[in-house]
């Protein structure tokens, strides 16, 4: 499930304004407004769908489908780090601690 008022949580989240969304998706502010406005499902394999869910997932947005996780209650997003970026994007600023790992591996509470 994909709503409008998610594409509306998914920007405000990223700190996006409509026309910012609009242009890295390449479709008009009116579209985006259109579909932020929309109550209900939005439908996938609609190009202006497609193309604004893409903006919004590479900047680390997850849309949440009550359908698939019925444990989150209900639709929503959440922010993650973008599909872009790495935690661990230079070996040098890794923190690692092999002293205390000879015992084991580390259990709950570490």
């Amino acid at each position: 499930m994909f709503t409008g008022k998610q594409i509306a949580a998914a920007r405000a989240l990223l700190g996006m304004g409509q026309g910012e969304l609009a242009e890295q998706a390449g479709v008009s502010v009116s579209t985006v407004e259109t579909l932020e406005s929309v109550s209900g499902e939005l439908q996938n394999g609609r190009s202006e769908v497609d193309a604004l869910r893409a903006v919004l997932e590479e900047r680390g947005i997850t849309f949440i489908d009550e359908r698939v996780t019925s444990a989150a209650g209900g639709v929503g997003v959440r922010l993650s780090a973008a599909a872009s970026t790495s935690p661990d994007t230079d070996a040098r600023e890794t923190i690692q601690y092999p002293e205390m790992a000879k015992d084991g591996p580390f259990g709950a509470g570490g």
